[in-house]
């Protein structure tokens, strides 16, 4: 069987989809299947080579973030090509899918594993499962001991695809845990925030480029002098 793990995020190399799908390879390689390579999907210029990749698989593990509630453009455009590509090689393909949010509840990633279980539907693909893990975004800077427990999960999950074939639904339900958080958690939440603590981690990406000064910046906002609309509904 001729597998291929793929790596959705726009950060390339660089990102924590690939980080995971270099975990589920160790999985992989415990039930005995070794040899496999990581693609990052590009933007246009090199989506023939991948979409061919594609469809020569047998397997395909697909792994990006959630961005903005659904999946990154570059996920979106590689999904719709694949759909006006010959349906007999789509047929019965095994696909499974990772998403990973740095959103810790898993009701941030419910509408999407839905709309990829929907995906599979019509293109004909024996879905194999969706994994749904929040929080990732923290591996850059979480201590290697938190870091080890999320890694055992997908180190797991690979185990469990190389074994059975699929993701076990236990596994699946563990992953996306919690769903919401509860009250205690939602109030050592509002605590922290309040006092800046939350913030230490994006506020450094934001001095990284630049952008921390322009942080409450509202470029969408109505300025306080409103635009005229005309009776047709155009600007005059």
């Amino acid at each position: 069987m001729k597998r291929l793990l793929l790596n959705g995020s726009p950060r390339g190399k660089d990102a924590n989809s690939r980080t995971i799908l270099t975990w589920m390879a160790q999985g992989l390689a415990q039930a005995g299947i070794t040899g496999l390579s990581i693609v990052d999907v590009a933007p246009d210029p090199n989506r023939p080579a991948h979409l061919q990749a594609f469809l020569d698989a047998d397997e395909v593990v697909f792994a990006f973030p959630l961005y903005t509630d659904s999946m990154p453009g570059l996920v979106k455009g590689f999904l719709e090509a694949i759909a006006l590509a010959d349906r007999p090689r789509l047929q019965g393909k095994r696909v499974a899918f990772i998403i990973q949010s740095g959103l810790p509840e898993g009701i941030h990633t419910e509408a999407l594993g839905a709309y990829l279980a929907r995906v599979c539907e019509r293109l004909g693909f024996l879905h194999l499962g969706t994994l749904r893990k929040g929080g990732v975004e923290g591996i850059r800077m979480m201590p290697p001991r938190s870091i080890a427990k999320i890694a055992a999960h997908f180190v797991q999950a690979g185990r469990e695809l190389g074994a059975r074939g699929s993701f076990s639904p236990e596994l699946i339900r563990t992953m996306a845990e919690p769903r919401t958080f509860g009250w205690k958690a939602r109030a050592l939440i509002r605590l922290l925030g309040g006092i800046g603590l939350l913030n230490i981690y994006w506020n450094r990406r934001l001095k990284n480029h630049g952008a921390y000064a322009r942080r409450f910046d509202t470029p969408y906002l109505l300025g306080p002098v409103a635009v005229a609309i005309g009776p047709s509904g155009q600007r005059p």
